[in-house]
């Protein structure tokens, strides 16, 4: 790589850095990428295939390096694995130019959207930085996801970048792009002006949200296991006093086997019954197979007054190394070590809870970023999205903001509510338009109490049919892929009168 293309791809990588939350500057994203164009020019593979991974390399760094705080192997993961794909982006794009030159710029986006789709597919996937994220302060920009889903919105802005792109390289006059771009940036606030002021009367559900503050070190030493459990007993009692209709505790805010705790699970029904609230409460849970072997459960319990044995949902979608041995059914990793919180097994029901102001299916941790996994839940009958976490493990740094503001497009998407509620922040609600109400700050104890509309009847068209967008530009970018193999090797075979003269 030489210095030109080291610079332009280090400014393209700073510049998609700056796009993300919390800085609010999500309008970066829309020329964030032209200088790694500008530096993919007449590229060979190879060079393509360098540039892609430094761009990642840069960008995952500056955007992911919090990963460090809960997990070595799953920083090392984030920051050097997940470069593989935009490396392999960049090296098929180079691959284009050698078949179809400056056209090969009107694939980019196709690829661009592939890339992220194929990205969350994996056992150790991490679809945190898809493009559409920096547009989560913007709701009005962005309603067109209930449509085509966050990779709709990834594609705009790639759309934006190529015609800055064509406007600086191709010397088209800024005539001859100012139109389309404009164009494109009014028609998605068009859209989401005219969806937003839609009156729709929806029931509502009064919410409490206890977020404790409790610094993962005290959190997970036993010692301290009564002052967890009675420190959320006391805010409940305090959220009580607002005549709220559900109590939510943040993920493992009951940082035990809460079953087996007989002591700490009666005292939690007992508030329950006391208070006559529902208790939605994080904990972990484990089940003893016929043959004897454990599965541990990232978990949460509904407590209903006066109820019997509370339902239960066990997280699906495990974090990667911190939660689980990515393809350990094939390795085998966990049998041979003992790898404490690593080795959680995967829930396999789509649990929907029911209280009597509406159904509500719960997204522990990081499982807010699979927008399939929402719509699924959404398909099965939820009203509103509950989502509990725990981003303590990341400090003050910009991962908890970053987890915070994707949950936005699960709502737009699935036109749902969603409350928010983190041990240590950002806890929020969120509407079904994607507009945060009463987002906490982070490491201060609160309580939030608010109103959020429950569903009632109708689908959007993505919770219908899902990723149809995202697999169209899939399979473009196949049928382009497979087109440029192919018309290589159809050119590399020599023609029948050379092979007349060669006989």
């Amino acid at each position: 790589m030489n210095k030109k293309d080291f610079y332009l791809t280090s400014l393209s990588a700073f510049l998609f850095s700056l796009a993300f939350p919390p800085l609010p500057l999500g309008f970066v994203a829309y020329f964030c990428l032209v200088p790694l164009l500008v530096a993919l020019e007449k590229k060979s593979r190879t060079s393509g295939f360098r540039i892609g991974y430094f761009f990642g390399l840069i960008s995952n760094s500056a955007l992911l390096f919090w990963v460090g705080w809960a997990t070595v192997p799953g920083t090392v993961a984030a920051i050097f694995l997940l470069c593989l794909y935009t490396a392999i982006l960049c090296w098929v794009y180079t691959a284009m130019q050698k078949r179809w030159k400056n056209q090969a710029i009107f694939f980019f986006p196709f690829l661009g959207v592939a890339m992220e789709y194929v990205r969350s597919l994996t056992e150790i996937s991490f679809p945190w930085l898809n493009l559409s994220y920096t547009q989560t302060y913007y709701p009005m920009l962005i309603q067109y996801a209930s449509l085509g889903g966050n990779y709709a919105v990834s594609f705009w802005i790639l759309w934006l970048n190529v015609l800055i792109f064509i406007c600086l390289r191709r010397k088209k006059s800024l005539r001859q792009v100012i139109l389309p771009f404009a164009i494109l940036v009014t028609l998605p606030y068009i859209h989401g002006s005219w969806v937003v002021s839609e009156k729709n009367e929806r029931e509502k559900i009064k919410i409490a949200l206890l977020q404790g503050n409790i610094e993962p070190k005290i959190k997970w030493d036993q010692r301290f296991l009564d002052y967890n459990i009675q420190t959320y007993i006391d805010m409940s009692k305090k959220a009580a006093e607002d005549r709220v209709d559900l109590i939510i505790w943040p993920e493992t805010a009951a940082p035990c086997y809460l079953a087996a705790e007989s002591v700490y699970f009666a005292r939690v029904q007992q508030t329950c019954d006391e208070l006559n609230i529902p208790l939605l409460v994080g904990t972990n849970d484990y089940q003893v197979s016929s043959r004897g072997k454990i599965r541990y459960y990232n978990s949460a319990f509904l407590f209903t007054p006066h109820g019997g044995y509370p339902p239960v949902y066990n997280k699906i979608h495990l974090v990667p190394f911190s939660e689980k041995i990515p393809y350990d059914q094939i390795f085998h990793i966990s049998d041979k070590v003992q790898l404490g919180q690593s080795d959680f097994s995967s829930g396999e029901e789509l649990t929907i809870f029911e209280i009597p102001q509406g159904r509500f299916s719960t997204l522990i941790c990081f499982e807010s970023v699979y927008p399939t996994l929402v719509r699924n839940f959404v398909n099965r009958g939820a009203q509103f999205l509950v989502n509990i976490t725990n981003d303590g493990w990341f400090g003050k740094t910009h991962g908890p903001f970053q987890h915070a503001q994707i949950a936005v497009f699960r709502a737009i998407e699935n036109r749902i509510s969603i409350a928010r509620c983190a041990n240590t922040g950002v806890s929020m609600f969120i509407d079904p338009y994607g507009r945060v109400k009463q987002a906490s700050s982070i490491f201060v104890r609160s309580i939030l109490i608010d109103e959020i509309p429950v569903k009632q009847t109708g689908k959007t068209f993505y919770a219908k049919y899902g990723d149809r967008f995202a697999q169209l530009c899939c399979l473009i970018s196949l049928v382009v892929v497979l087109f440029c193999i192919f018309s290589k090797i159809s050119k590399n075979q020599p023609t029948e009168k050379w092979r007349i003269q060669e006989r």
